[in-house]
Formats: C-alpha cells, structure tokens, sequence
C-alpha cells in the first residue's frame, strides 16, 4: 500500500472504531481489544496494525476534562432543556457530529462542551421572553485550548433555540477576522463563503456540510473569509436580508471603528424604530441579539489607545471607541446577549460595575449604556488533560514532597539575539544576518518535520513561529533571510556530498536535543500516541521535509493569513509575526517557537500562549526557543493566573457572584501584576490589597543576599528560643506585629518579586496593626532543606533548601519557581481548622461539573487563609542555598494574609512602581 492509502485506512479504521465505542458505557482495555479485533478483522482493514490502531484510540479515549464551574447571579432561569423539547437542534447535532467523525474530539470533551453550552445558554436568556433584557458573560479558557470550537458550538445551539442574529467579534487583525470566519463556515453555515454569503443549494460545501447524509441547513452570513470579506455596508443594504427574518443571520467582524459603526447604522436602518424612552435614539425590538467577543480583554476593554509602528494612534483601531460602539451596538437592542471569551480575563473583571454612560451618539440614534463588565456570569474552563499549557512546559505546581516541577524539556534557551535583534530598536534596523539560535530552530523544524512523516504524517500541517519584532519592515527582513537558509539547506540535502554542513548539522542536532530528551519526553506523555523515531528513520525523510517548508510573513492582512484550508495535503510553514500574531491566530501543527524580547514585554508574554495547545503524535517533537528572561516573566504571570483561578474556585465555593469576584481580583496583588503594564501607561495609581493572599518572593538580587541574611539573623535572635520544634521546623508563636512590620521594612527584594514587595507588605501590616488586626503572629524558619548545604542563623542549626537557579545566564540574580508548599501554610492551623480548609476544598472541588482527577488531598491556599482569624499572620521563612552565585543564604520569605474584608488597600511606593515600568517597557 503507499503511505496515502495506509493513512486513509487507519482513519477509515479509526472512525469504525469510535462509532462502535460509542455504544459503550464504560471503556476498558479489554473493550479496546474486542474493538480493535472487530475492526480490524474486516475485509478492509485486515492488513492494519493493531497495536497502532489501538494508541490512535487510546489518545482519544484517555483524554479527560476538566469541570468547569461558573460565578453567577443567581437571576437566570433555567430554559433550554424546555427549548430542545420544542425543536430540533440540528445544526448543534451537525456540528457534533461532524468534531466526532471529522475532528476526531474525544468524546468526553465532546460531553463536556455539550453541558457547557447548555449552561451558558441558560444563563442568558430564552429569545421568546417579552420585554426589555441584557444579560453580560464571560468564559475563560486557557490559551488555545478550545475556544473557538466552544463558542461555535454556542452558535449552533443559540440559533437553534431561536437568536435570529449573532454577530461574533474576532480582533483588529484581517488574518485573525479571516480564520474565525473559516471556522464559523467550517463548523456552523456548512458552505464556503468566499464564493457566496448567502445560503443556497448551490453553494460548495465545507466542514460539517459534507459530512455523509449531513443536511444543508440555511442561515445566510454577510461576511466572508475572503480579503474583503469584513462587513460592509453597500453589500447588507443590497441584500434582501433583515436580522430577524425568516432565516438566522451570523457575522464575523473586526473591532474596527469604521467597522461597527456601519453595522449599527445597517440594523438600525432595517429594524429601527423611535425609541420612546431615551429622545434622540431608535431600537431594535423584538430581535434578541448575541454578541460573541473574542478576545475580549483586548481592545474591547475601555483602556488605552492603539497605537501604529510610528507611535501615532490609529483611529480605527482605537479600544476606548471600540469599547463605546460595543455598548452601543448592544443598547441598540431591545433584547441582547453579551458574552467574552478570553484566556486572560482581568481586564475584563477590572471594569468599573457601575460604569454607565448615558451619552447619545447623535450621528447614530444610540446611547453608549453600561461598559461590558461580566455581572450576570463568569464560567472559568480548565483545559482537558491532553493540553500542553504552562504547568507541562514550565513547572508551576507548588512545591511537594518531591520539590518543585521543573517542566518538560522542550523549553530552549536563546542568549545571542542582542546584537542582531536590540530591545529598543527602530523599524529601520538593518538585519544583516540570523542569529546562531534561530538557525538551529529552524534545523529543528526540519528534523520535526522529517520526524512527523516518519510516523506516517504526512499530509499533515506543520508550523514553526518566529517572532523577534514587532515592526513589518524587519519582518520583511527576517523572512527573506530565513527563505535564504531554507534554499541553501534544500540544495545541501538534494545534492548531499557536494560540499556543506548541514546533513551533519542535522545528525548533530538530533542526538544533543532529540535522541537526548526522548524518553524524558516520552515519559511526560503518557497517554500519547508517541511511536518511537531514530536518526535512521528521520533521515531518508529530510529532504521532502525540507522542500515541502515555506516562509510566510504574517502581518494582519487576511492575505497574509496561513491558509491551511486550501492545502488539504498538509501546510509546511514558518510564520514570521509579530504583533499580530499574537492574538487569537492559530498555528496549525505548531512544532517549533522562537521568541526574543521586545520592547513590549506584555504583549510579548501573551503572544507566547501560541504555544500552548494541543500536539497530538508530536508532543515530544516540540521545541520552544526563547529568552531566559521572557521564560521567568511569563512563568511569573501563569503563576498568577493560577493563583487567582483558585480564587475563582473560592468565590463559587462561598456563593459569590461576578461582582464580588470583580472586587478581589482589581484588589488582588497578582491581579495588578497581570494587568500592571496597562496600568502604568494609563497612568493610574497601582493599589494592592494583601487580604486572605500569600506573598512569596521567587527571584532575589544577589547585592542584597548578605544585607537580608543579617535582618533575618537579628529578627531570630530577638525572637528569644523557639515555641516548638517538630522535624524540619522551628516555630515562633505569639510574634507581635511590630516586629513583623519593623523586620519587613528592612529587608530589600526585587522588582521581579512584586508581589511580595516588603514596603507595601510593611505598609499593609502596620495599618492592620493599627486597627488592632495582624496584632498575634506564627513564625517558621524551615530547618530542613534536605540537601547536604548546614548553616546556621541566629545560632540554630538548619540544612539550606536547594532549589535551581532558573535564570543562570543573568549576573547577579537568582530565580526559583514557586517557593511554599500547601502543607508549610498550615503550620498555624490545630487540626481541627486543617480538616475544615481540606474539606472546604473537597466541597469546592465536588461542586464542579464532573470534577477532573482524584479528590484533594492538600487543601489550597484561599481555604487555608479562611481559617485563619484576622488577628493572626503566618511568616514563612526559606534559607536557600544560592551557591556558586551567592557567599550567603539566600533568605526566601513568604506571607501568609487571613481575609480582612475592613482592610485598606496599599499604593505601592513610588520606586516600586517605576520598577515594574522598566520590566514592561
């Protein structure tokens, strides 16, 4: 058989398969093997390998989501099991069918996406309801795992309950808007509309309309994917179409200015009327409207403006317009539905609630109405176990019994771009050659590549990212050099043994990173379908790799948008990008990253979320390169993502709703590190309330080692002898606060440690200790750091705590991963409050739509600090041995806070402040 017709049996063999474990109830090995032996005993699949077979299944079915949970307001009442009695759901049955057959979506995600669209659904309301409604959502999904295909899946089911019109907002960008649009034709309309916009029988057929036996269902679309596909209005107004017709209309557009306002004057021009209540403007009655927002803490968020290569702000792309035309477009209607989808929602959460402006756009007839904070619901969706996020790639878990998480090894780190790529350089830098690192990045892509076919993917999309700029005229650059090094690597491989390096570069290349790394990768997948590749299967494989790769450069136009559609054999691309690849475009087969610091760090940091995903037989194969410096930062912003989702879970588990979770994230240290940079250019003061939340510093400056171990040394020594000694520990009960606050403003941590910056932490106590809170203190040095480093402070003995220096490269500094285990912020707690913030935890986690993984066993951090009383704070202290870069313990603390709803909020001290502009500038 040719590899061609091998492929196409085992996906034909595959599909056979699944329908027959469908019928299932329960999947065990031995149901995989009487499956596997049924399939493969047919005539057509006879020469097939079982075993093969058998993984391909296996990464399906051992894929595992997840429950969700969701902060409401209570307000909703539930309609849409009622709907599904009523009518058929037949274009969420299509789209279902076709992620099963087609996508080849485990099931159980499948499952899960099912209940959660119908309890989103829920949460807004039946398009039958008479009067005036506005219900306003947000769901939270990590980056690039799934959202687009969830808020498809929310279209479906929407238009099938009755919404006649759903507009989905996708960016700023041409390629971005493009994509969704093909994957709105894909997954909901069935045909191309690139050659029509509207339904007809005639129409060519993608994606779910052309499934076997899949029926041509009608809805009518005004934008296409095409280049000029985005909303206009001389088109709409030469159509026969009105929203709230006779057939459901959905449009895919950019946040542009110009944009959204012909698409509110068109609705307004077909089903306007006088509004009676508020002069001045008209109304839409009677056609419920959903506004899906993708991405929607960029640009959406009323912040700051949008600015051009040149630093001029560009009008169309401006986010306080965009943000007024959202509103409008929604107080356009009588009854409308907002709903967000992002991965990083607290630009979104930091919106004011009682924002709401009655200011009329005479030009339009609309008011701007209430800003878009979430009120009526947030639903935060973990990522299904088959998702490569941060915790694989960079460790984040606390540390354990084991120590900390160290990651996978796919993370590779890239010193020498400097010279090539300056932080602070202008849009005419001249690029006159590659740096080494990317030459190997690209080396790796081919070796991924040649991997993939080895294991019989060939007609498969393979990608590479490369993002060293944000200016257009050095892309331009970089893709010219890049297809340069691919020309002259081609004709090395073609006509091998007439001179160069580069077979040998490759066979180098393939035993330092992949034959080295291997099974350590193969042992982190588990569950993958990951068949094992040597040297000699990779190599007969390069050159076809190699010829098949192209260089793209992706600038925002949808011309430039990787058309993966159009190659149905499989894409081989490398993406040079910038900026606009940074929100919402998707990599398919993205193999190999390459990042470099720019001189706008947070965006940088977001754009790196194009890594993570889903990587299906490739998982090992991956490689991201990228600076030491944007590896820490964007570890720092996970770590506190992750802290403020168990505050999501603490706020659903105490019966909170979208208001009160708004209120702790704006208040919330990690929250302010996430949105800091934005808040530095708008120029705002940055306040922090420390309540019921754990500070710890990750990072120190080796300078003030020596200065901190002294403090530290002084502190012990005045706090007389230990209260208690159990194994690895010495405790200090009844520390008074003074001592705490006297001890916190001498110590000297770093801008990288922001959050547990010892100024604002002093500021916070002492105003605790004002007000006769923080008044009783647990002190704990941590004697036991089992490693073989002794030392000694304030005369107690103490073995040091190893920990590796994740930033070697910079002088002078010193970076861990995360510093306080679960157990260590329970040393204050009697047993009795331990097993309260455990079975808190429990309830919390049983209180999810199908919890994920096994019961805890550790309660967390916000169920911990709820059992502590107002009085009491909890100082850990961590001698880590920093050797070789460090003569002196480095002296890690942490800061355990009880909730204090009567606590003020902090303003960070000046110089702090302008710290943490320098890291984001």
């Amino acid at each position: 058989m040719t590899q061609t017709s091998t492929e196409d049996l085992y996906s034909s063999a595959y599909g056979v398969a699944n329908a027959l474990l469908m019928i299932e109830t329960r999947i065990t090995d031995d149901v995989l093997d009487r499956v596997i032996a049924t399939v493969t005993a047919m005539p057509n699949f006879t020469e097939l390998d079982p075993v093969r077979l058998k993984r391909l299944l296996e990464a399906n079915v051992n894929v595992h989501v997840g429950g969700y949970s969701v902060i409401d307001d209570k307000e909703y009442k539930a309609w849409i099991d009622a709907a599904r009695e009523a009518r058929p759901f037949a274009f969420w049955e299509r789209y279902r069918n076709f992620l099963e057959k087609r996508k080849r979506i485990p099931r159980d995600v499948i499952g899960e996406l099912d209940g959660l669209t119908d309890d989103i659904l829920d949460r807004l309301r039946d398009p039958s309801t008479s009067g005036r409604w506005d219900r306003r959502g947000l769901v939270v999904g990590d980056v690039q795992s799934g959202k687009t295909s969830n808020y498809i899946g929310l279209v479906c089911k929407a238009v099938d309950a009755g919404f006649p019109l759903v507009i989905v907002l996708a960016g700023v960008h041409n390629s971005l808007r493009s994509q969704t649009q093909l994957r709105v034709d894909e997954g909901f309309l069935g045909f191309d509309t690139r050659l029509n916009m509207v339904y007809g029988r005639e129409n060519q057929r993608t994606g779910a309309g052309t499934l076997p036996g899949a029926p041509f269902l009608v809805a009518h679309s005004l934008t296409s994917s095409g280049e000029t596909g985005d909303f206009r209005l001389n088109i709409a107004r030469g159509t026969k179409i009105v929203p709230g017709g006779k057939d459901p209309v959905v449009l895919v557009v950019k946040k542009q200015v110009s944009i959204l306002t012909n698409l509110i004057r068109w609705v307004l021009s077909v089903r306007g009327q006088e509004n009676q209540d508020i002069p001045g403007t008209r109304i839409i009655p009677d056609v419920p409207l959903l506004l899906i927002d993708d991405e929607a803490d960029y640009a959406s968020a009323n912040t700051n403006e949008y600015r051009r290569e040149d630093g001029s702000i560009d009008e169309e792309n401006d986010p306080t317009r965009t943000n007024s035309l959202i509103r409008q477009l929604l107080t356009a209607f009588e009854k409308s539905c907002y709903i967000g989808y992002t991965a990083t929602p607290f630009a979104n959460v930091f919106m004011h609630h009682e924002a709401n402006s009655t200011q009329v756009n005479q030009e339009l007839g609309t008011m701007v109405g209430q800003d878009l904070f979430p009120r009526s619901f947030i639903v935060n969706i973990p990522a299904p176990s088959n998702y490569i996020g941060a915790e694989k790639a960079f460790g984040l878990k606390r540390p354990g019994e084991n120590g900390e998480s160290a990651g996978i090894p796919i993370v590779r780190p890239i010193t020498d771009t400097d010279e090539v790529f300056p932080a602070r350089h202008k849009k005419e830098l001249i690029v006159s050659g590659l740096p080494d690192s990317l030459i190997r990045a690209v080396l790796s892509f081919i070796l991924v590549c040649a991997a993939r076919r080895a294991r019989g993917d060939i007609h498969v999309h393979s990608s590479m990212l490369v993002h060293v700029t944000r200016f257009t005229m050095v892309q331009e650059q970089v893709a010219d050099l890049l297809e340069e090094e691919l020309r002259d690597v081609r004709r090395q491989l073609e006509f091998e043994g007439t001179g160069g390096t580069a077979m040998a570069q490759l066979k180098t290349l393939w035993a330092e990173d992949f034959a080295a790394n291997a099974q350590a990768l193969a042992d982190a997948f588990p569950d993958e379908d990951l068949p094992p590749v040597n040297w000699d299967d990779v190599r007969p494989h390069l050159f076809d790799a190699a010829k098949r790769i192209t260089v793209r450069k992706v600038n925002g136009s949808a011309k430039d948008a990787l058309d993966y559609a159009d190659h149905p054999h499989g894409l081989s691309v490398i993406a040079v990008g910038g900026d606009k690849l940074s929100r919402g475009l998707t990599l398919e087969g993205l193999c190999v990253s390459y990042f470099v610091r720019t001189s706008r760090m947070y965006d940088t940091l977001m754009q790196m979320g194009r890594w993570f995903g889903y990587r299906p037989r490739y998982a090992d194969l991956c490689r991201l390169y990228t600076s030491p410096v944007l590896t820490k930062w964007y570890r720092d912003i996970a770590t506190a993502t992750a802290e403020l989702k168990d505050e999501f879970d603490y706020t659903v588990a105490m019966g909170g709703d979208p208001l009160q979770f708004g209120n702790r994230v704006r208040t919330h240290p990690d929250g302010l590190l996430i949105t800091a940079a934005n808040k530095m250019r708008a120029g705002a003061k940055v306040r922090a309330g420390f309540s019921g939340t754990i500070s710890e510093t990750v990072a120190f400056d080796i300078a003030s080692a020596e200065d901190n171990f002294g403090s530290f040394d002084r502190f012990f020594r005045g706090l007389g002898d230990p209260s208690d000694k159990p194994s690895g520990r010495l405790i200090w009960k009844d520390t008074k606060g003074p001592a705490i606050v006297a001890l916190l403003k001498e110590l000297k941590t770093t801008r990288d440690s922001w959050k547990a910056n010892s100024r604002a932490l002093a500021q916070y106590v002492q105003e605790r200790v004002d007000h006769e809170q923080l008044t009783d203190w647990t002190v704990v040095l941590l004697t036991d750091g089992k490693s073989d480093e002794p030392s000694e402070i304030a005369g107690q003995k103490v073995t040091l705590t190893k920990r590796d220096n994740r930033s070697p490269s910079e002088i002078g500094r010193f970076t861990i991963g995360r510093l306080v285990s679960p157990k260590d912020e329970m040393a204050d707690l009697d047993k009795r409050q331990q097993g309260a913030a455990l079975s808190n935890t429990v309830l919390a986690w049983q209180g999810k739509k199908e919890p994920r993984g096994e019961k805890p066993k550790l309660p967390s951090g916000p169920f911990i600090r709820q059992q502590r009383a107002r009085r009491n704070g909890l100082l850990l202290v961590y001698p880590i041995n920093g050797a070789p870069v460090s003569k002196f313990p480095l002296m890690g603390f942490a800061v355990s806070f009880p909730f204090d709803p009567e606590a003020s909020l902090v303003e960070y001290a000046e110089n702090s402040v302008k710290q943490l502009e320098e890291v984001f500038d």
